[in-house]
């Protein structure tokens, strides 16, 4: 008895011995920031501090119940909802209709899977980028062959309405080919004696992509969702390079993350920032709660 205790110590004293380089890395890179922003989000805080001036200060919940009565943080939170919303359901939509192309046996089907993925894996700040020579309205590619088919010019960058869909767009275009390459693999996973079945059946085409492909690629499907209403919500990058480093026309494309941004480096309040960084996170972690309480009822396994 003694013995089996002592070697169970042993055992566990050599895996937390392993586990320690990944523990320290995660204390400092990620929980200690956690806490410290906690901190510093129930403080006036400013970035610079002038000499001789008191101006940290412990508020509690201040920096919280101004944020939630902020015009342009309110703006904020309504821009990427409606990004959210359109951009997730499309992107998914046309990633299914991806993966069901490439799962055909077309000739060079390697070559497309890779022409699709190449955006994804291209740094954001370069496809935005390209986005940005695209749609300049001098310049630009598409106003030029508007220009050859008689269409006046668009200003697709300082028009306000358009600033949402563009970021759609763009986003569609960057993550569809990781979508499709995600839910290619569930394709590929299902087992081909339940279309043999529905054949016998007398099943069509679309009962069979109805009834079979669409409920067991809901495991895929789901996870697709989750992480891009994250990444949905975390958007800045895109928006940053687009217009500048501006939040688009009259502030069309500001994000949470673009408020944190100009909040903490540009006004110089980390106590604000931190507390609309805890407030971003509130919104995702509720978002992924109703996300995973829906798909007890809609995510179906293949057993």
């Amino acid at each position: 008895m003694i013995r089996n205790r002592k070697r169970y110590w042993l055992e566990t004293g050599k895996a937390y011995l392993y586990l320690l380089p990944v523990l320290v890395i995660l204390g400092v890179f990620t929980f200690y920031p956690m806490v410290r922003a906690l901190h510093l989000s129930l403080h006036r805080w400013p970035l610079v501090e002038i000499p001789g001036r008191r101006e940290r200060e412990f508020v509690g919940i201040e920096n919280y119940v101004n944020l939630l009565n902020h015009p342009r943080f309110l703006r904020s939170l309504r821009n990427v909802s409606l990004y959210a919303l359109f951009s997730v359901p499309l992107s998914i939509f046309l990633a299914i209709g991806l993966a069901i192309l490439l799962n055909q046996k077309l000739r060079g089907r390697a070559l497309f899977r890779l022409a699709f993925f190449l955006p994804f894996v291209t740094p954001a700040v370069a496809d935005a980028l390209i986005w940005r020579w695209l749609l300049d309205y001098r310049f630009g590619l598409i106003n030029y062959f508007l220009r050859y088919l008689g269409v006046d010019p668009v200003a697709w960058l300082t028009t306000p309405a358009l600033a949402i869909p563009l970021l759609v767009i763009l986003n569609s275009w960057q993550t569809v080919g990781f979508q499709g390459l995600i839910l290619l693999a569930g394709l590929q996973g299902i087992n081909s004696q339940y279309y043999e079945a529905a054949k016998i059946d007398g099943a069509n085409a679309w009962q069979q992509f109805r009834r079979i492909t669409m409920p067991l690629l809901t495991p895929q499907i789901f996870f697709l969702a989750i992480i891009s209403a994250i990444s949905a919500f975390e958007l800045f990058t895109q928006v940053f390079v687009l217009w500048v480093g501006s939040p688009g026309p009259v502030a069309s494309a500001l994000t949470p993350v673009f408020y944190i941004f100009e909040t903490a480096f540009r006004r110089h309040r980390m106590g604000l920032a931190s507390a609309a960084a805890y407030i971003l996170f509130a919104v995702i972690f509720v978002l992924t709660l109703i996300q995973f309480k829906v798909s007890q009822k809609r995510v179906h396994y293949d057993q």
